[in-house]
């Protein structure tokens, strides 16, 4: 399995997919393959595929935007290994509200569940996405020297600089994980092996996202930032400036989060 895999990662190499698009996949498709543990490649069926999106789906409680990517992965990677099996995307009728957005008590429980364990890094991390809504990848950018800083310049997506707002709120929270912070690199999150990576920051929005006892789809980093822009919406702030404060290149991007999300929607239905 290893050597098919570093196979179809020099496949993806070859024709230019960026490494993050390539960690994704390999991700995906090792997921897969576990599923499949018990079976040859060659002998998995339009059945099996059938039947693997429904595990996905129902179980795992995954979205089918979220199926249809991981299924794109999959069906390069039987192809690329000749199985002529037939992987068609599932269908999903436009929705015109948020769903699995952070609502602020799934925060609130998050949290709580951290503070049990005095995680105060992962604290550190939940805050930083929660209350600036940067991108994981600008996130990993900031360094120690940057703690006491009201603004704090980072490279966006598209290599664009922009400022990002640091609140006072956040700024105590950095100190209280400053003072156990393991200094073994510039930057300001770190483990025993240096600066964290996006899979450790995944891992620990992962792990506690489940002590929450909160669904499983919504932990993801992006989430958080996804919070941060309906927030500033809910509280009437122009979408120009959530543009700007949020690294929106399109205001489109932004006018999403005037939308309903699913738990509002509810609501409104209930008080009918």
């Amino acid at each position: 399995m290893d050597y098919q895999l570093n196979q179809f990662k020099k496949h993806l190499l070859k024709n230019r997919k960026s490494e993050k698009t390539i960690e994704v996949y390999i991700r995906d498709i090792k997921h897969f393959l576990f599923y499949f543990k018990d079976k040859q490649l060659k002998d998995i069926t339009n059945d099996d595929i059938d039947n693997y999106k429904v595990f996905i789906i129902k179980e795992l409680e995954l979205s089918i935007k979220t199926l249809n990517k991981k299924l794109v992965a999959i069906n390069q990677y039987l192809k690329f290994n000749g199985i002529a099996v037939d992987i068609k995307q599932e269908k999903v009728q436009s929705q015109n509200f948020l769903d699995d957005i952070f609502s602020s008590s799934d925060l609130e429980r998050i949290l709580r569940a951290i503070n049990k364990k005095n995680d105060l890094r992962a604290k550190a991390i939940i805050m930083t996405l929660r209350l600036t809504g940067m991108r994981v990848s600008e996130m990993l950018q900031l360094t120690k020297h940057d703690i006491d800083k009201d603004t704090i310049i980072i490279c966006g997506k598209g290599n664009k600089y922009r400022n990002v707002f640091i609140s006072e709120k956040l700024k105590l929270v950095w100190q209280q994980y400053v003072a156990v912070r393991i200094d073994k690199s510039e930057m300001l999150f770190t483990g025993q092996k240096g600066a964290i990576t996006r899979q450790t920051v995944d891992k620990i929005i992962k792990y506690y996202t489940g002590q929450a006892r909160v669904k499983k789809s919504k932990g993801h980093a992006h989430n958080l930032r996804h919070k941060f822009c309906k927030d500033l919406v809910d509280k009437d702030i122009p979408l120009d400036s959530i543009a700007d404060i949020v690294g929106h290149e399109n205001i489109n991007t932004t006018r999403i989060y005037t939308r309903k999300t699913k738990k509002e929607l509810l609501d409104i239905i209930n008080n009918i």
